[in-house]
């Protein structure tokens, strides 16, 4: 089990002891934080990654400011940290502490590291969709610089048209002319013209697809620590090489890492319901779910403001209740929620972002997470101020 303690960085103040599990949620207003904790589990996850493949040197990691400038620039948020921010992360490789501005590494004594794609999903995604050839824009963000390279390789890598999670909605990739197409029955429109909606879900969609496809075609034992020793030695070699440009290092470098074997997939994902209507917000959840299903050790990680989300995420872990109870029920449930999307109660946490900066994680009624959160609560407000304004109408009614 992964955990990471934040406190005082951007809006958060203290977050506690959080678990990372194979389904983890953040949830609160915009600027509460949600996105500053994923950006900071995917940074420790990145950063364990790298140390053990030998990409990052523990000495350079622990460089004054290496790592809020360098590894958490990547993201964006350097100017997040304060003088006393801190953070405590935790896996069973590596404890990672950052305090008083330095950076401690523990490495733990452990074999059996599970190799992952690392993958996160910005919420501006929709800018590579909605802008023709996106990949010329100069100086994106280095995260969405990232997304788009892996959307492209998944576009390249479709054969035909593909099936987006909404009815009768498909997706289509002219190669020659590397132009994209949103299709229905009797219609067919360029990407970039196209709801917004379908400009959220298609980069999300295949991405996610497409490098889950990768992880679970790779899976199998872990390599050997003398296995990933080697690949680490040849990487290491070509980082001190003075005679090679930097050009010439990243090509040799990336194909000595298309000999690691993936074993799992962390899918880190900015507001999946962006755009979405509420049935489409299910439909996209459904495929992120089953997508994480695809390979054992694979994590979804998301933030979200929907209460839909949450709702339907419920539905999901009710209807692996029903099926492990009940195994004859499988089928009678696939309308409401394929079986592959299936998830249990135990593997999902969700955490709650207050205006304060703490974060408290939702309290479980059986093992689905409670109604009580601030999204349903939101809900709840309208109807209350719907009832106020009912009042304030029958006592006009009375003194007119």
């Amino acid at each position: 089990m992964r955990t990471i303690e934040i406190r005082n960085i951007g809006p958060i103040r203290n977050t506690g002891k959080i678990a990372i599990s194979p389904v983890t949620i953040f949830c609160g207003q915009q600027g509460s934080g949600k996105s500053t904790c994923a950006k900071l589990i995917s940074t420790c996850l990145w950063l364990e990654k790298s140390l053990m493949k030998h990409e990052i040197t523990e000495k350079y990691v622990t460089g004054y400011n290496h790592f809020r400038n360098n590894l958490c620039g990547y993201h964006g948020i350097t100017d997040f940290f304060k003088d006393d921010s801190y953070i405590r992360y935790e896996s069973e490789d590596f404890v990672f502490v950052y305090e008083n501005k330095h950076l401690t590494l523990i490495q733990k004594k452990h074999d059996s590291y599970k190799m992952p794609k690392i993958m996160y999903v910005p919420a501006e995604r929709n800018m590579m969709v909605a802008i023709e050839h996106a990949e010329k824009v100069r100086r994106l963000p280095s995260n969405l610089q990232t997304m788009q390279n892996e959307y492209l390789k998944a576009l390249k890598s479709l054969k035909g048209k593909v099936a987006l999670p909404v009815r009768d909605v498909y997706l289509q990739y002219d190669r020659l002319n590397k132009i994209t197409w949103i299709m229905g029955d009797d219609y067919r429109v360029r990407a970039e013209n196209s709801a917004s909606g379908y400009q959220s879900m298609a980069p999300l969609v295949l991405v996610s697809d497409y490098l889950s496809d990768m992880a679970r075609k790779q899976e199998g034992e872990p390599q050997s620590a003398e296995e990933r020793d080697q690949l680490s030695m040849e990487i290491a070699k070509i980082l001190e090489s003075d005679n090679l440009q930097e050009a010439v290092k990243s090509a040799m470098i990336e194909n000595i890492n298309k000999r690691y074997t993936l074993n799992c997939f962390f899918n880190i994902v900015e507001e999946p319901e962006q755009n979405l209507y509420p049935l489409s917000q299910k439909s996209v959840l459904q495929a992120l779910l089953i997508d994480k299903n695809k390979a054992e050790g694979n994590l979804l990680i998301m933030t979200t403001h929907s209460p839909y989300l949450l709702n339907y995420l419920s539905l999901a872990i009710k209807a692996n209740n029903i099926a492990t109870a009940y195994p004859d029920a499988a089928e009678k449930l696939s309308h409401i929620m394929p079986q592959e999307a299936f998830v249990a109660g135990d593997d999902v946490n969700v955490y709650e972002i207050r205006d304060n900066g703490q974060v408290r994680e939702l309290s479980k009624y059986g093992d689905m997470p409670s109604d009580e959160n601030l999204l349903n609560i939101a809900l709840e407000d309208c109807n209350d101020m719907y009832n106020e304004l009912l009042d304030i109408e029958e006592e006009c009614r009375h003194t007119n």
